[in-house]
């Protein structure tokens, strides 16, 4: 079962990440939903009726219509004629969300102001403006669909306008939901991750049960004891090992002294002709580590005695 610092640790990245975004969703997505959907009600309609809501718009600026149609005649390719006082200005309207307007645009709307005598020229769409026609503007006012729907959104009907509250409320909800699920598992995911960055690494090996290595200086007087036979040492080098063969073997009755002569052969003096039931507990010694259980046992009788060096293998390489 989850411990209670992993819950409070899930549930606080839930809350902080639900919170920022419903806040998002809430205050910048719904609006953004909102704006979308009147703009694509706006393309709905026929050109000449989406036109009149942008003159109107345009009317709080001081622009009136002049007339709403071009004049072919004069050279004027400017979808709209607009007086602002004294001034003529010449407007484009390019309907569509899906709209982008290039710096051709711009280049052809400066050319029927400047062919016309006008003081200046609006090009207004539904859509979005490139980056190269705000650069190269040339005068021109560039009105895009982001800042024309304020400007028109208050001359639409009630009704229009809490349809698409209605709708994009709906989807506000629905991402919301979303994103509430979203941050609970991400909460859940960095919990457990932090969890486990916070969990104390064993050292490798550290589980493995250890001998300590008997003492390198003993206490006068004190005897080294043989490992008990039957238990099997764990991570013991090599010469530990050959030292607790030595151990136990000296310690078998009958038994003067065990050494090592060389790598592989075990010196036993025995104090007598060495009995069967002596060799089969040299060869339990040995046999206690496997590594060294094929080693030479070398059995010497004492100096004085006339029965002969016998050599035997406890176990085949």
């Amino acid at each position: 079962m989850p411990s209670a610092s992993f819950l409070t640790t899930a549930l606080l990245i839930a809350v902080v990440l639900g919170g920022i975004a419903s806040a998002w969703l809430w205050l910048v997505y719904n609006q953004n939903q909102v704006t979308a959907g009147g703009l694509r009600a706006l393309a709905a309609m026929r050109w000449r009726e989406s036109s009149r809501f942008i003159i109107e718009a345009l009317e709080d600026q001081g622009f009136t219509a002049s007339r709403l149609s071009p004049d072919a005649d004069r050279g004027q390719n400017a979808d709209l004629l607009l007086n602002r006082g004294d001034q003529t200005w010449l407007l484009s309207c390019k309907q569509g969300v899906d709209y982008r307007v290039d710096a051709s645009m711009v280049d052809h709307l400066s050319r029927a102001v400047r062919d016309s005598a006008a003081s200046g020229g609006i090009l207004a769409t539904l859509g979005r403006i490139q980056a190269d026609a705000r650069k190269h503007h040339q005068g021109i006012e560039l009105i895009d669909g982001a800042t024309l729907w304020p400007l028109i959104s208050p001359l639409l009907p009630p009704s229009l306008h809490r349809e698409l509250v209605s709708r994009a409320r709906t989807r506000t909800v629905r991402a919301t939901v979303a994103a509430w699920l979203l941050a609970l598992v991400a909460g859940v995911g960095v919990a457990a991750a932090l969890a486990g960055w916070g969990a104390p690494s064993q050292a490798p090996g550290t589980s493995r049960s250890t001998v300590s290595p008997p003492s390198a200086v003993a206490a006068p007087g004190a005897s080294r004891q043989p490992t008990p036979a039957g238990s099997l040492p764990l991570a013991l080098s090599e010469e530990e090992q050959r030292e607790d063969i030595v151990r136990a073997v000296s310690a078998l009755p009958g038994i003067q002294l065990a050494s090592w002569a060389t790598r592989s052969t075990l010196l036993v003096q025995v104090q007598a002709d060495a009995s069967q039931q002596q060799v089969d507990a040299v060869c339990a010694a040995l046999k206690r580590h496997e590594t060294l259980s094929s080693s030479r046992v070398q059995l010497q009788p004492p100096p004085d005695s006339d029965v002969p060096v016998r050599f035997l293998q406890c176990a085949p390489y």
